[in-house]
């Protein structure tokens, strides 16, 4: 078959004939190459950190201040690079005589490695076409569903980052409460009243105890971080357990009803007992006395808050929830935490 022949067929990768001439093959080799440079700040380098490196870029979540920044540090691209016959996927056009490279620019620079430019003409086979083409798919699919995939293994206990003890404090601490159900659920207030403040601050008290114990913090948050309407930790928990930890309208009051609905609750002590274990430095004895220093600090200022019918805490239960969260701390723990 004659080079014409083959020509008659030609496809594209990327918008890069899979068929070029010798001394086309070469100059976009160094073209793509520079533009990597000028785009990057460095050579090509391992195919896989450099696709990740694309992100800089081409990151479906950045920011936009971050994109623009990032696009004004650019150089221009010299005229020359600036003629070279390829447009978008293979080049993206940054405005102000900028040209930037991508994905689908790294992968035909892998392709043309594997090529002999030495030849009077290059043919890409097939099978190496289809395999850069799945990779870029592969690539900005993963990117796409980066953000759910971060959300899922948070919610499931996989992530790369433990909840913060003064989170897992409060959830404790709305367990040993028995506010496992609408009846028994903690009042959170829309706005400022005293009411209010005193069940953040009876929810909060044993929270900071429990995370002074585990993490060694002091505490010192503001009232505004402790309040559970608007408050750091309660907002951390809740999107780490979704609908595990349930916030619902309350008619009766100006305020939302906030509990660990039961049909959960298993769940949710498994959740934090699992996170807990993932701390090297925790040990069973210390997530004891964290435990005790939670529902001592809880039990001296709950009782204010006995008369508006919130308090529903039985230290019969609270004994078994700490052996609960203990058993399987100690349990993942043994196992390798997840």
């Amino acid at each position: 078959m004659s080079l014409f022949d083959i020509a008659d067929n030609v496809r594209e990768v990327f918008g890069v004939p899979t068929v070029l001439t010798g001394q086309e093959s070469a100059t976009l080799m160094r073209g793509l190459i520079e533009l990597w440079r000028l785009t990057y700040g460095k050579s090509p380098g391992r195919i896989e950190e450099d696709l990740e490196g694309c992100r800089r870029f081409f990151d479906p979540v950045a920011r936009g201040h971050t994109l623009r920044e990032r696009l004004s540090n650019l150089p221009q691209t010299p005229a020359e690079l600036r003629r070279m016959p390829y447009g978008e996927p293979l080049l993206v056009d940054a405005g102000d005589k900028t040209l930037i490279i991508g994905v689908e620019g790294r992968l035909i620079i892998a392709l043309l490695e594997r090529q002999d430019l030495s030849k009077g003409h290059l043919v890409f086979p097939s099978t190496e076409v289809s395999s850069v083409e799945k990779k870029a798919l592969q690539v900005y699919r993963g990117w796409s569903r980066g953000r759910l995939n971060q959300v899922i293994a948070l919610q499931s206990g996989r992530g790369t980052e433990v909840l913060q003890a003064i989170s897992v404090g409060l959830v404790i601490a709305l367990l040993a409460n028995r506010s496992d159900s609408p009846a028994r659920a903690v009042i959170r207030w829309d706005h400022y009243t005293p009411e209010g403040e005193q069940i953040d601050k009876a929810i909060h008290a044993g929270a900071e105890r429990f995370a002074s114990v585990i993490s060694g913090s002091r505490g010192g948050r503001s009232a505004g971080e402790q309040r559970l309407k608007g408050g750091y930790a309660l907002s951390e928990a809740r999107r780490r357990l979704a609908h595990r930890l349930a916030v619902e309208h309350d008619n009766r009051s100006e305020g939302e009803r906030l509990y660990v609905p039961a049909e959960h609750r298993d769940e949710v002590i498994r959740f934090l007992a699992n996170d807990l274990a993932r701390r090297p430095s925790l040990s069973q004895e210390k997530l004891a006395l964290a435990f005790d220093q939670l529902v001592s600090e809880f039990r001296s200022i709950a009782g204010q808050l006995a008369h508006r019918s919130m308090v529903f805490e039985r230290a019969a239960d609270t004994q078994t929830l700490k052996q609960h969260l203990i058993e399987i701390f100690s349990s993942a723990r043994q196992q390798g935490s997840p």
